[in-house]
């Protein structure tokens, strides 16, 4: 997705066709309600909320495959800026997460004759001077611990802490206990939760804000059974000398081992494992942008065979590795929608 005032674009593309080289492009106009903040797709991908300033509008996707905007917002207080969106799994229901600088609020959607019905359930409050740098839902088969509950993780910044919280009873979204709540020296910019069954694993990047230089590094926190909580088990990449912009987990079906993306002033691919020691172990370690571009997103396909990049170049990229990872496909999305 790439970010306008009062218009955005969907890319997105058809791995079964053409060796991935089919890129489709729509424009979508949107009102002029202030810069876009984020865009969060639900699961099956057929519905999409997009914030700007205090207002998140909802997008539908209909048989003839358009995209078709709800007629009611959901809007929040006029003073409120939108941050965050986060759709949680479809098993718990249609439920949108929707962060500020320092409020969490929980929303459920339900479909009526007369439309979308949003009720607010819940609402997760931090002091003014910790802010929401980014926040997830948890894949459905989380489980911490034996429960199967709803989880929500989110970091802030400076003063950084990595917190977790559960909601017990998906049906009422009201209470939700703390699972985790771990103070970083750094400052936290991203998470992504890990979407392996074998281990719930969450990667946070952080920034050591305080130095004179600043250096980056991803932190890798692994939910122990035994003391029924996150702990750090140690990082994967130290001493990036920029922001990390965002971090995205591979699906990995059939493998042994994890692998994450990282989006910074490069673009880096790596493989690991969790020994049984708890320390981390860096199988492979690749560099994809060899030239400093600023790169801003990652997205993995279903099956985590194909990575998808944005970045300042204003490119649209995807990769996928035969011996190394190779750009299989790259288009320039012009304003007027049209790839060149």
């Amino acid at each position: 997705t790439e970010h306008e005032w009062g218009s955005f674009k969907l890319s997105y593309y058809n791995e079964y066709k053409s060796y991935l080289r089919m890129l489709k492009t729509e424009i979508i106009e949107k009102d002029n309600h202030g810069c876009i903040k984020d865009i969060a797709f639900n699961w099956h991908g057929t519905r999409m909320a997009v914030c700007s300033n205090n207002i998140v509008d909802i997008w539908e996707l209909n048989q003839e495959k358009q995209w078709v905007k709800d007629e009611d917002p959901l809007t929040l207080d006029k003073y409120e800026i939108i941050q965050h969106l986060s759709w949680a799994h479809p098993e718990f229901g249609q439920v949108l997460c929707v962060a500020t600088s320092n409020v969490i609020t929980i929303y459920e959607c339900k479909t009526s004759n007369d439309g979308l019905q949003w009720s607010k359930k819940s609402c997760i409050s931090e002091p003014q001077h910790f802010i929401i740098h980014d926040v997830k839902f948890c894949p459905s088969y989380t489980g911490l611990g034996k429960t199967r509950a709803l989880h929500l993780a989110y970091c802030t910044g400076d003063g950084g802490y990595l917190k977790v919280k559960q909601c017990k009873d998906a049906s009422l979204l009201k209470d939700w206990d703390p699972i985790t709540d771990l103070p970083s020296k750094y400052q936290l910019t991203c998470l992504a939760w890990n979407v392996s069954k074998k281990s719930t694993m969450i990667a946070v990047g952080a920034i050591e804000s305080s130095a004179k230089f600043p250096k980056s590094e991803v932190q890798l926190y692994e939910f122990d059974l035994n003391q029924d909580q996150f702990i750090c088990v140690g990082s994967i990449c130290n001493a990036l000398e920029s922001h990390i912009h965002d971090i995205s987990f591979a699906p990995n079906p059939g493998r042994s081992f994890h692998t994450l993306a990282l989006a910074y002033s490069d673009l880096q691919v790596v493989d690991f494992e969790v020994n049984e020691s708890g320390k981390v172990k860096i199988i492979n370690r690749e560099m994809l942008e060899q030239n400093k571009v600023e790169v801003w997103k990652v997205s993995w396909s279903i099956f985590g065979t194909t990575l998808c990049t944005t970045g300042d170049d204003g490119l649209l990229k995807l990769w996928k590795k035969t011996n190394k990872w190779e750009c299989v496909c790259s288009k320039t999305i012009n304003w007027n929608g049209v790839p060149s």
